[in-house]
């Protein structure tokens, strides 16, 4: 399992804004915790590194915690723990709830899980 980042950095933060930016998302992201909060968007992103993993389909917005709470058991046990990024319940409490920087904390663990996978996608150019 990786670990999950303790402290965030603001630019840190920006960096990964941009790699979700390359993700091709079905809503806009207005503000990240919450429109990621119900797990949808973050399946997406999901299948744009890992495609074939998720059904996104299985996947519905949601503003009731407990649908919140189903999409995200149901991402932890189908698709993230083939990739080995499982979720602790706490980690998807938070992220359901739209704890600051939860949804963060749980998208860097997905880029490294990203990063270490065999590339089946090209890398996004880098901006060094």
């Amino acid at each position: 399992r990786k670990p999950m980042p303790s402290k965030l950095k603001d630019d840190e933060v920006q960096e990964l804004y941009a790699w979700v930016d390359q993700v091709p998302l079905s809503r806009p992201k207005r503000n990240f915790t919450r429109d990621f909060s119900d797990g949808v968007l973050f399946a997406e992103c999901v299948n744009y590194f890992f495609p074939r993993l998720v059904e996104v389909h299985n996947y519905s917005a949601a503003n009731a915690f407990s649908q919140k709470m189903y999409n995200w058991q149901t991402l932890n046990k189908k698709v993230m723990s083939k990739i080995k990024c499982v979720m602790s319940q706490k980690e998807m409490e938070d992220c359901a709830n739209c704890v600051p920087f939860a949804m963060e904390k749980l998208m860097l663990r997905l880029q490294a899980c990203a990063n270490d996978r065999p590339a089946s996608r090209p890398a996004p150019p880098s901006s060094a």
